[in-house]
């Protein structure tokens, strides 16, 4: 964010487009209310807030940094290849899913499901309609599936994409997609925002 003015107004307007005060969506993204509410009240100015806070907010809302709730399609950037299960907007799970989805998180905060909407990992069994286990306090392994924000930092927009994390690098692998260029993890352009914690396949 450019200025924590900024960064506030972002914070609000997420929180408004999931119609959660400020307490809920940290408590939901997996951080202490307070770490939030005391950037947002605070009127020197002064007080700032991390960017690992800002990535838990957005992996939870789906919407990224920089980009207020209903423009996230922005030119240059596709749609997001995956995103957070929400029941408004996705069709609803059964139930058993949300039970192994339970299983895995176990007493984790931070520990949420992702509907997969694209084709980039179909070659190693991840295709749309699946639902990822997304783990955003791992710390990411070579080898291992993320979810990952990939920033235009001239445009500020950004996308949210499914990747295999072979070190320092994202890259897919797709049948549909064909080859597709790396991306190298610099936790600037491209910032890692989880790591598979589990996959579970609703419908056959």
């Amino acid at each position: 964010m450019s200025s924590p003015r900024a960064t506030k107004e972002w914070i609000k307007a997420v929180a408004d487009y999931l119609n959660l005060s400020i307490s809920a969506l940290a408590q939901n993204s997996g951080l202490a209310p307070s770490t939030v509410t005391r950037f947002m009240n605070d009127g020197t100015g002064k007080l700032t807030v991390q960017d690992k806070t800002l990535d838990a907010i957005a992996i939870y809302s789906g919407v990224p940094k920089n980009v207020l709730p209903g423009t996230r399609t922005l030119p240059g950037m596709g749609e997001s290849e995956a995103v957070p299960y929400d029941p408004r907007r996705e069709a609803e799970l059964p139930a058993w899913v949300m039970m192994a989805v339970d299983a895995i998180r176990g007493n984790r905060n931070g520990v949420e499901p992702w509907v997969v909407k694209g084709w980039a990992l179909d070659l190693l069994g991840i295709v749309p309609g699946d639902i990822l286990v997304i783990d955003q306090n791992r710390r990411p392994k070579n080898g291992d599936i993320v979810i990952a924000r990939i920033s235009d930092l001239v445009t500020g927009s950004a996308e949210t994409v499914m990747r295999h994390y072979q070190a320092p690098f994202l890259v897919t692998h797709s049948a549909k997609l064909g080859p597709t260029r790396p991306e190298q993890v610099d936790e600037d352009r491209v910032v890692i925002m989880g790591v598979r914690a589990g996959l579970i396949r609703p419908y056959n």
